[in-house]
């Protein structure tokens, strides 16, 4: 549903395909059995006239149409079965329509074109043209049918003939490629006819039983059908016309007034009558012009009613009459043409006659006029009257003498019917219309009846509302009333309410049909499918205009009576009654035929209808009944004649005589007169325009005659004027009259002087405006064809060769292309700096990565310049100091070593998830650059970023090509046009060669001349700019040839030359044969003249001899008086000018030989460029494609992409702000662990200062570990603080539950008696300090936790931003991929030679290529030879594979084994240290306890320096003497202190406990000194400490030399490590 039309083609199978007519033009597949669409494509653009499936080869279509042929396949991929089309490319071949093809067995298609060749097809490229020999096309006209037929094709055409060719020869056609037509001949053919148009053939099913059958039915767009016999034997049979009808629309149908015959006229000019009776085509007549409309006049036209009348469209009215056919005519009637007439300019519409017969009235929509014609005086012309409006249609009103005249516009006018006397047509036939039209305007009414409808249709809804209302209101109550009277309001306002307008134009009048004083009327439009019911005197005209009335039609004055309605919109055509007054019979516009019972009324009432669908959804052009009722006859614009056999009840159907016995009988009686002259010419003058072609030439040459009359006389005064004048010059002087007496007004001779003179200026200003006009156009065409061209075409042609070779014409480029092409740039470089670029991207990932590495070389310069201890040290002097330094280095630098080793390859380690950088990084070359083609078809194939392009980059790259294109134009333009300066400096220095060979051959003798070359001149194609310009020389030489050769076409020949020696000019011949007459031919009097002048003796001797002949006896005398010196000297300047004559000779040949090479050159070089450029203009069109293309994806490619440049800004700001916070939580966990270290080397300074065999370390251990609250610092208030000292806030609760009985009675914050005060006081100290850290160790943690919980979140949004950009970049990916799909259809032309097609099927190349792959053969031959390298590289990776899994092996094996080693060794380590310290020990503590390498070396540096320093050595150790002695006092006095401090200490804490209870807030008063004491306390417990361990050495030697014999070595200096600050900074 809803195609205009369709034409469908069943193979023999299952499968179907239907096309579809405009607009959609459809291609549909079905499957016809079970009723299913299978596939669907839309077939072309334009109209398709046919689609057929192959014989051969299944799933291949083939659709043929207008400028096109497609060929089709069904495909089976992977998503399912699809319809692919491929359009035929015609190339050299010009496009033509393809109405008739064939599918040949292998594959290819023969096509018919409109010039007459047949086409061969090669998949879609035409392998060949098919023609006759000597360049005859194979039929004149469209080829129209091709069929395949027991291995012979058959070809049919409009040129009517039908022909049979040799298969095998057409399978097997080929031709080169210079000429793609390939000539044959047919092996038959048949000529149908004349005027034979074969659309369409068939064969005949064979009666016999026979294999071969030649009989075909053929199809005549003429208008018949032909039995065709196609055989090659000789006794096949002529072509027999078997069927014949109109081939278009059938205009008009007449019945046969006495007898059952009908005559109709179609548009294709066929005057046609047929008996429809018997079924047979009584006669047939063919015009030019196409027919419009037929009558057939009864009896008060012609007596014996056998003539017709036919209207056409070229306006010509033609009487016919039928008379009885020869007898060796076909046809049993023939067509005799009694009168031609041309009333009007166009198309005669409609055609009536009178009652009485005596008027024939015609009408025409082209001219709009009315003609009349008497038709009782021989169809004698009255007159015609003009109308307002085309005419429709026309009726005869019950008055005879007055026509209805339907009009275009929608009025009907009355004209009455003028009488042949009563009108003057001597000089036109146009009569006025005044007095004799009347006018009705038909007004609408059908949209007042149906608003009327839909008014009464709306009270009726209203007073059923107002009923219910009234009722609810009753029974429910006012509320209940007023919601459902709100409802009601709403449901009102809801429904929409239609438009009733009349229609904007008036709708045209297609039929009327009297009746009475009334007439009827069926309209087009919006008035259409019903009649109307008017009158021109209308009841109401001169009545008031009523009041309208709601719900009701109210007629006013001028609108039809009534209107009948036919329940359709269908209009109607045609309106007729039946002969017997019984049916009303209507042509409708949908080509139906509604037959109505007339009820008996002075109306038109008409009943029930019933309907006859006639013809095939078109017009009805014609309906009638036969002259007795019986037979209903209707012709359509489909072309088909319909005939209705009419069964009246009761009635017997009684058929006269035939109608051809009722012709013979009446033709033996009469016959018609001799047949009158046709009007053939369809451009002839109508009646009124020969009419004024006669009068306009009858006024011509009147006013000829009267111009003759008037000469005549001007002529006879004015030779009685010069006889005047003579008589009066021989009067004598006092007698005669003046010159100025015989001028009658003195002032016309200056008045005809003054107009002569301003015609002049007039003349003047008007060519002077005409001239500037002139040079306007002339500059405007120049600035718009000329001053944009940079260089014109100029060909530059070969001096002694055909060769030429000429510029590329090309325009220059424009400053928008200029500036376009600099923009991009400015852009491009914006856009490589812009942070949101790809560019940007890139960048940034570049220096991450250039960052990463930097850090990695910091990290590995950082743990490899690490100082590795003193190994490089200097050597002690000591040999025993040496020894032990040494061993100890050597352990020492083993175990750093360990170290850097574990270190080491802990740091190699690689991660769960690592990838080896270098493996990625070959993976991605092999990605890129390893061989993987993807296909840009390919689903899977992902747009590389490199690759994607946009409109602003595909503009930029369409510029560039045209200035690359431009500049490589202007380049050989610019050899070329210095080629042809050369050339014009070449043919100046052959003129002067020329010159002066002229000058040598004139002293030369005749045999001595050698041909020299012409010289060369510019032809107008080699300066084509000099065109345009002219000198004021060249403009008065053009006007005097000019003036010449009009003066010689008005003299015809000129002069008396025609008699010889008048005047004309001489014959060529003669001029060159005066110069012989003396007995001198040119050469010797050129020789004569250029000879120098000779001394004066021989001067006359020389003049002499111009007379004398060489037999005479003076000339030995002359010869006589030369000597012989002047002999010798004329012979060597001979000599000297024949060398001249030579070189000259050889130099202008070389030259032009020389120039022709540099040609020849230049024209290869021009051959291949245009080749070049032909490739870029070809590219250059497919850039603007893809442009073009582009342009509707950027919009969307833009908003993606800015999508994902803002995902992407947003990732790389949320990954700044991780690298922040990690950086932060760095920092945090670096400085905790700084903090732990601290902690750790206080517990440690704790227990070293406690030493070994302290009987108060578990308590100093416990005070050290108690657990106290302490107040947090608060700002400092003026004037008070709420600080306490820490001892104050002591709690009773500690970590641990004393274990110990005898440490239980003990109170932790006071020190035990034998207790050192000053080791309590230092563990108070370090406890202060081991809380702080605790503290700062806590806020670490917490501001670490923080972080975490924060880079945590962070890490959530970053994978949450991560996904939007994996979705942005899915979705560019996605809309890349659908570019580039868009892309790939565009067809790209690739110039390939036939050996670069490495794809051949059996050694030929294949017909599609359409599977095929353009790929460079480098890649090819890469891709070659990397299968043997992969097979290599798999070898390899197989091998490597294998040794890396047996090392595999052998380092589980390995790995195995250092762990039993392992667990030996530290098995053995902690015997050894059971045995020899009889626990485990730290051995980095014994490597302090060893040698002290510093003093060491201190003492070896005064060692070495003794002899330099020895006098300074005495001086140094008395120093040192007193230094120690000062040391001995000085720590002896602080001894004392000591001791008065602890008893302080102790007189201070009794002090406080007293005090706590009575003056708690006073401890801040002596906060500031205890703080002192604390630092004071300090330094003493690190001098105890001091002693402390210089004790526990002594004893540590001690135990060592009781327990083995050994060298004892000088006790350790160890230096006490300060404590660290609170905080553990710093």
């Amino acid at each position: 549903q809803g195609w205009n039309g369709s034409k469908a083609v069943v193979s023999t199978q299952s499968t179907g395909a239907s096309l579809g007519c405009s607009p959609d033009y459809m291609l549909t597949i079905w499957d016809w059995r079970r009723e299913k669409i299978i596939l669907r494509s839309k077939a072309h653009g334009q109209d398709v006239f046919r689609v057929t499936f192959s014989t051969e080869i299944e799933g291949q279509l083939t659709t043929g149409g207008l400028g096109h042929i497609k060929f089709w396949k069904m495909a089976a991929t992977f998503t399912g079965l699809k319809l692919q089309g491929e359009l035929g490319k015609f190339g050299r071949t010009a496009i033509s329509d393809v109405e008739g093809y064939v599918e040949l067995p292998d594959g290819k298609v023969l096509s018919g074109s409109e010039w007459g060749n047949m086409l061969l097809w090669d998949g879609d490229l035409i392998k060949c043209e098919l023609s006759q020999h000597d360049n005859k096309t194979c039929h004149k006209g469209q080829l129209q049918e091709i069929f395949l037929d027991e291995g012979e094709l058959i070809t049919a055409g409009a040129d009517g003939t039908v022909k049979i060719w040799d298969f095998e020869t057409i399978d097997g056609a080929d031709v080169m490629e210079e000429d793609a037509h390939f000539p044959m001949e047919p092996m038959s053919d048949i000529y149908v006819g004349e005027g034979v148009n074969i659309v369409s053939m068939c064969k005949t099913v064979s009666e016999s039983n026979s294999d071969t059958n030649s009989m075909w039915l053929a199809q005549d767009a003429s208008g018949g059908i032909w039995k065709l016999d196609i055989s090659v034997s000789l006794t096949k049979k002529a072509p027999e016309l078997i069927q014949s009808y109109h081939a278009g629309r059938i205009a008009g149908v007449a019945p046969c007034p006495y007898t059952h015959m009908s005559a109709s006229i179609g548009s294709d000019g066929t005057v046609r009558v047929v008996d429809y009776l018997t079924k047979r085509t009584l006669v047939t007549k063919k015009y030019k012009a196409g027919g419009s409309c037929i009558l057939w006049p009864g009896r008060s036209v012609d007596s014996k009613m056998g003539m017709l009348i036919c209207g056409f469209a070229d306006g010509v009215v033609r009487v016919v009459g039928l008379d009885v056919a020869e007898q060796e005519s076909n046809e049993d009637f023939k067509v005799v043409l009694q009168h031609a007439l041309k009333p009007h300019k166009g198309e005669v519409t409609a055609m009536i006659i009178d009652d009485d017969g005596r008027n024939l009235v015609t009408g025409s929509a082209d001219d709009s006029t009315l003609f009349f014609f008497d038709i009782s005086a021989n169809y004698t012309p009255i007159g015609f009257i003009r109308l307002e409006a085309p005419v429709t249609c026309m009726a005869w009103s019950s008055n005879s003498k007055r026509v209805l005249v339907g009009l275009k516009t929608g009025v009907v006018l009355e004209v009455q019917c003028p009488d042949l006397g009563s009108v003057d047509s001597s000089v036109t036939y146009e009569i006025p219309a005044e007095g004799l039209v009347n006018r009705y305007e038909f007004k609408s009414i059908k949209y007042k009846i149906a608003k009327a409808a839909h008014e009464q249709i709306k009270m009726n809804l209203e007073s059923e509302q107002h009923k219910r209302l009234e009722k609810i209101k009753t029974d429910l109550g006012e509320e209940a009333y007023m919601e459902e009277k709100k409802v009601i309001d709403e449901e009102n306002a809801k429904a929409e309410e239609p438009v009733f307008e009349p229609p904007a134009v008036a709708n045209q009048i297609l039929k009327i049909y009297p009746l009475g004083d009334k007439f009827y009327l069926s309209m087009d439009g919006t008035d259409a499918g019903a009649l109307y019911e008017c009158t021109f005197n209308d009841p109401l005209a001169d009545m008031p205009t009523p009041t309208p009335i709601r719900g009701q039609w109210v007629r006013l004055a001028g609108e039809p009576l009534r209107l009948i309605d036919l329940d359709t919109d269908t209009t109607v055509h045609e309106i007729a009654i039946m002969q017997d007054n019984s049916n009303v019979m209507l042509g409708m516009g949908d080509g139906t035929v509604r037959i109505h019972k007339k009820i008996e009324s002075d109306l038109l009432e008409i009943g029930p209808s019933y309907t006859l669908p006639a013809h095939s959804e078109d017009i009805v052009g014609g309906i009638t009944s036969s002259f007795d009722t019986r037979f209903l006859i209707s012709g359509g614009n489909d072309g088909n004649l319909f005939v209705y056999k009419v069964n009246h009840a009761g009635v017997e159907l009684s058929l006269p005589s035939p109608a051809e016995n009722l012709l013979k009988q009446r033709g033996k009686e009469d016959a018609f007169s001799a047949p009158a002259d046709d009007i053939d010419d369809l451009k002839a003058y109508s009646i009124e325009e020969a009419k004024q072609k006669r009068e306009h030439e009858k006024m011509l040459k009147t006013a000829e005659d009267k111009k003759v009359k008037v000469r005549k006389t001007v002529a006879t005064l004015r030779s009685k004027f010069k006889k005047l004048k003579v008589k009066n010059k021989d009067l004598p002087a006092h007698l005669g009259l003046s010159a100025s007496d015989f001028e009658m007004d003195p002032d016309m001779c200056t008045n005809i002087a003054k107009e002569v003179s301003d015609m002049k200026d007039l003349l003047r200003r008007q060519l002077a405006w005409n001239s500037e006009k002139h040079r306007l156009q002339l500059s405007k065409l120049r600035r718009r064809f000329k001053d944009v061209v940079a260089t014109e075409r100029i060909v530059l042609h070969a001096v002694e060769s055909d060769n030429r070779v000429g510029t590329f014409r090309c325009a220059k480029p424009s400053e928008a292309m200029q500036k376009a092409l600099d923009d991009f740039k400015r852009t491009l470089a914006g856009d490589m700096t812009e942070p949101g670029s790809r560019g940007a991207d890139n960048r940034r990932v570049s220096n991450v990565r250039q960052g990463i590495g930097f850090l990695r070389k910091a990290t590995e310069l950082d743990v490899h310049g690490a100082p590795t201890g003193s190994k490089g040290g200097k050597k002690l002097k000591d040999a025993k100091a040496n020894k032990s330094l040494a061993k100890a280095e050597e352990r020492k630098a083993r175990r750093l070593q360990r170290e850097q080793a574990w270190k080491n390859l802990y740091a190699r380690k690689p991660s769960e998830n690592y990838e080896d950088p270098q493996m990625l990084e070959a993976i991605e070359d092999a990605k890129n650059n390893m061989g993987d083609f993807n296909l840009k078809t390919a689903t899977n194939y992902k747009v590389p970023e490199a690759q994607r392009q946009g409109a602003t980059f595909k503009r930029a790259q369409l510029l560039e090509l045209r200035r690359m294109i431009y500049s490589t134009k202007m380049s050989f333009n610019e050899r070329l046009l210095a080629l042809r300066d050369r050339k014009q400096k070449m043919i100046g220095e052959a003129e002067q060669w020329n010159k002066r060979l002229d000058e040598i051959q004139a002293n030369l003798a005749a045999e001595q001349i050698l041909a020299k070359p012409a010289v060369p001149k510019l032809l107008d194609d080699e300066i084509p700019e000099r065109k345009m310009e002219y000198t004021p020389e060249s403009l008065r030489k053009f006007k005097e040839e000019y003036d010449e050769a009009q003066k010689r076409g008005a003299d015809d020949g000129g002069g008396f030359g025609g008699f010889g020696g008048f005047g004309g000019d001489a014959p060529p011949d003669a001029a060159a044969a005066k110069p012989a007459a003396g007995g001198l031919g040119l050469a010797a009097v050129a020789g004569l003249l250029s000879k120098p002048p000779a001394p004066a003796a021989s001067s006359s001797a020389g003049t002499q001899d111009l007379g004398l002949k060489d037999d005479s006896p003076d000339a030995e005398q002359v010869e006589v008086l030369v000597s012989s010196l002047e002999t010798q000297s004329d012979s060597f300047k001979e000599l000297i000018m024949l060398h001249e004559q030579e070189c000259l000779i050889k130099q202008m040949n070389e030259a032009y030989t020389e120039f022709d090479a540099e040609l020849l050159k230049l024209r290869s070089e021009k051959i291949e460029l245009d080749v070049q450029l032909k490739n870029g203009d070809l590219r250059l069109i497919l850039l603007f494609e893809e442009l073009l293309l582009l342009k509707e994806f950027e919009k969307r490619e833009n908003f993606l992409q800015d999508c994902l440049s803002s995902k992407l800004s947003d990732r790389d700001e949320m990954s700044d702000k991780i690298e922040e916070l990690e950086e932060k939580l760095a920092g945090k966990k670096m400085c905790m662990e700084e903090m732990q270290d601290n902690e750790k080397r206080l517990y440690e300074s704790f227990t070293d200062q406690l030493g070994e065999n302290n009987k108060f370390a578990d308590f100093l251990t416990k005070v050290f570990k108690k657990k106290i609250k302490r107040v947090k610092k608060s700002a400092e208030v003026e004037g008070d603080s709420d600080e306490s000292d820490s001892d104050d806030d002591y709690d009773s609760s500690s970590e641990e539950e004393d274990e110990d009985d005898e440490v239980e009675h003990l109170d932790l914050n006071v020190c035990p008696p034998g207790c050192s005060n000053e080791l309590y006081d230092a563990t108070i100290v370090m406890r202060e300090k081991k809380l702080d850290l605790e503290e700062a160790i806590q806020e670490e943690k917490k501001m670490i936790d923080t972080l975490k919980k924060e880079v945590d979140a962070l890490v959530k949004k970053n994978k949450v931003i991560n996904h939007g950009v994996k979705g942005a970049k899915s979705d560019l990916e996605a809309f890349q991929l659908e570019k580039q799909k868009k892309m790939n259809e565009l067809d790209m032309i690739v110039t390939l030679n036939l050996d670069q097609i490495q794809h051949m099927s059996n050694g030929v190349l294949p017909s599609d290529l359409s599977q095929c792959l353009v790929f460079h053969s480098g890649g090819v031959n890469h891709l070659s030879s990397r299968i043997k390298e992969l097979q290599q590289e798999k070898a390899h990776q197989i091998r490597k594979f294998k040794e890396l899994k047996k090392s595999h092996i052998q380092l589980i094996k390995g790995k195995k084994g250092m762990q039993e080693k392992l667990v030996a060794l530290e098995e053995k380590c902690h015997n050894m240290m059971l045995l020899k310290f009889g626990r485990e020990v730290d051995l980095n503590k014994l490597e302090h306890i060893s040698t002290n390498r510093i003093g060491e070396e201190l003492k070896e540096t005064i060692a070495k320096k003794d002899v330099k320093y020895s006098r300074k050595l005495n001086e140094w150790e008395v120093q040192i003497s007193q230094a120690k002695q000062r040391l001995l006092t000085a720590t002896r006095d602080h001894t004392s202190r000591l001791d008065t401090l602890n008893e302080i200490t102790k007189d201070k804490q009794d002090l406080e406990s007293v005090l706590d209870g009575k003056q708690k807030n006073l401890g801040g008063e002596y906060s500031g000194q205890r703080k002192a004491d604390l630092k004071e306390r300090q330094r003493l417990l690190q001098l105890v400490q001091l002693q402390a361990q210089e004790i526990d050495a002594l004893k540590d030697e001690i135990g060592i030399l009781s327990r083995k014999d050994g060298h004892i070595l000088p006790p350790t200096q160890t230096a006490v490590p300060p404590l660290p600050p609170i905080g553990g900074r710093g």
